[in-house]
């Protein structure tokens, strides 16, 4: 089971979530849905980290990705009393208001900026004008340059619903929410190769699995990548060490014509197998 903190957020718990579901071959929400009984979109917000689930759907989730439920469900417990301490909730169903990442419920917040606001008006009143004048282009430059991170992060194709960059973790994301095997390619020495994708994100992510039981002392090496620039600045490649399987972070596809490939490698007693021709989508 991945060892988990006693207090998180409700950030990282739902990154865990997406962690674990790829570990199950990332089953589709109808999947999951089917499986546990609880509807698309409750599911969707647990992956996506909208609200903390209740505790009977982290049990079911958990349990529906082969993994023992006790400690997933005494973690979200905990993340519930930290979140909720001094509030008036029933964490035993879902939150009738939803809670930020941070903890806060999104009302509380905006209560909070606006009497921060308020505060900081009756502050600069007694403020010189050059000091205020200061802080005004200061926030300006900050704006600005949120802007332009936005901008450096945002998907580079106008089909994405959900905008994700290259080189981001997949299970950090909530493309794992609708990926699905796209091809798939048995390969020498007991490998599969396969490449996941995500409609919703437009992007793809490699992996390799091996199943010769020779993990020990050996690596994994998967590698994804526009067909256009095989070594070009897109591609993202993963090597890890005493796995049965390693996967890449995202490529996003810049065009619908373009496709995407992967090509993997292991180890044997040292010795480096390439695993054979680019398989393609």
């Amino acid at each position: 089971m991945t060892n988990m903190p006693e207090a998180d957020s409700i950030a990282e718990f739902a990154a865990s979530l997406r962690a674990l579901r790829l570990e199950a071959n990332s089953p589709t929400l109808s999947r999951l849905h089917h499986d546990t009984d609880i509807s698309r979109s409750v599911l969707s917000d647990a992956f996506g980290g909208k609200r903390l689930p209740s505790a009977r759907t982290v049990d079911r989730i958990v349990r529906s990705l082969d993994n023992d439920s006790t400690e997933w469900v005494r973690r979200r417990d905990l993340l519930a009393t930290s979140l909720l301490e001094g509030e008036s909730a029933d964490t035993s169903t879902e939150p009738h208001e939803s809670l930020t990442a941070t903890g806060w419920p999104r009302r509380t917040a905006l209560m909070v900026a606006a009497a921060a606001f308020a505060c900081g008006l009756i502050v600069s009143g007694g403020i010189s004008w050059a000091v205020t004048s200061t802080v005004v282009e200061q926030a300006k430059f900050t704006a600005a340059q949120a802007v332009r991170d936005e901008l450096a992060n945002a998907s580079t194709n106008p089909r994405a619903q959900i905008n994700v960059h290259n080189g981001v973790d997949p299970a950090m994301t909530e493309c794992v929410n609708d990926a699905e095997v796209a091809t798939s390619s048995p390969r020498t020495n007991d490998t599969l190769l396969e490449i996941i994708w995500s409609n919703k994100c437009y992007a793809g992510w490699a992996r390799v699995t091996r199943y010769d039981e020779q993990i020990s002392g050996n690596s994994v090496t998967v590698a994804i990548y526009p067909e256009t620039a095989a070594q070009g600045p897109d591609r993202q490649a993963a090597t890890e060490p005493n796995v049965q399987g390693a996967y890449t972070t995202l490529v996003v596809r810049p065009t619908p014509q373009t496709r995407l490939c992967t090509v993997g490698a292991i180890t044997v007693d040292g010795t480096s197998i390439d695993l054979g021709e680019p398989l393609c989508i």
